[in-house]
Parts: structure tokens; C-alpha cells; sequence
């Protein structure tokens, strides 16, 4: 059985602004309704400063809403996260982008992916998925645009 870590850090509610009932442990995004999130599917992987902007994740989907509902959303500490290994494989300590389905994927090594967390889950072959422990510090998302700036 797996053991999930709790830093017992605060969940923030927002409003689901679709139907986010299959999206679970997914990232979200802040959408265009004030105090609304939906599912983030705009960031890629290899996304450039430019083409970022304003379509950060906000955290990681909770619990389960439906159009409407209350969302809750870890944005800073350990939580439960959906990832894939994209590309290369997901092992324990690996740095995580994201992909444009809201889940994590492993950051690649050509240092263009932002970094929005730390998976601290199973390790996963190329072109799995699991759920584990992520660890999200919003503070990851200045140094990876900062990374890209000076990249660009």
C-alpha cells in the first residue's frame, strides 16, 4: 500500500468552471471567471516564456467536482498527483513539467519545461501513468520561467 505524505498544508476552493468529475489529482488552471478553475490543458511540454504566459497551473484538483461545484485545490506541499512518463522514465526525485491533459509528465533534460514539481511516487516505464506523491512549490514556477528566460 502506498503512503501518501500531508505537509497539512491548507487547500484553496474555487469554483469548477466545467465538468472536472474525472479529473482528480489533476493540474488546474485559473480560468477567465473570477474565482473559477478548470483543467489546465493549454501548457505543454517545450512551451517557450511567450507562449506561457498567464496559463500557469494554480495546483492540483483535490476532490472530484461537477460544472459548478466547490474545486479544491492544493497549491503548495505534498499532494497526490496523477504523472506520465513522456519521454524518458519517471523515477523517485524527478523534476515534473506538464503536460496539456493536466497531468505531470517528467521534465525533459534540455531545460526548456518549466518545473512545477517533485514526484515522490513509484517509478513508472516510458509511457506510463501512476497516482503518487508531488511535491508543488509555487516558488518552482519563478525559477523555471526564469529558467527559460535566460535560455530563450
Amino acid at each position: 500500500m502506498a503512503k501518501y505524505f500531508d505537509a497539512g498544508m491548507s487547500d484553496v476552493s474555487f469554483v469548477a468552471d466545467e465538468d472536472l468529475t474525472q479529473y482528480q489529482w489533476r493540474l488546474m488552471m485559473a480560468s477567465s471567471t473570477v474565482g473559477n478553475c478548470q483543467l489546465l490543458d493549454i501548457v505543454a511540454p517545450g512551451d517557450t516564456v511567450d507562449t506561457i504566459c498567464g496559463r500557469m497551473p494554480i495546483g492540483v484538483l483535490t476532490n472530484s467536482p461537477s460544472l459548478g461545484q466547490e474545486a479544491t485545490v492544493k497549491v503548495i506541499g505534498f499532494t497526490k498527483a496523477r504523472a506520465c512518463a513522456a519521454g524518458c522514465q519517471l523515477t523517485y526525485g524527478s523534476y515534473l513539467s506538464a503536460s496539456n491533459d493536466g497531468n505531470f509528465v517528467s521534465a525533459s533534460d534540455d531545460a526548456e519545461d518549466p518545473i512545477w514539481g517533485i514526484w515522490f511516487g513509484p517509478n513508472v516505464a516510458n509511457a506510463g501513468s501512476a497516482v503518487g506523491n508531488v511535491l508543488l512549490n509555487m516558488s518552482f514556477i519563478a525559477s523555471g520561467l526564469q529558467m527559460l528566460a535566460t535560455n530563450n
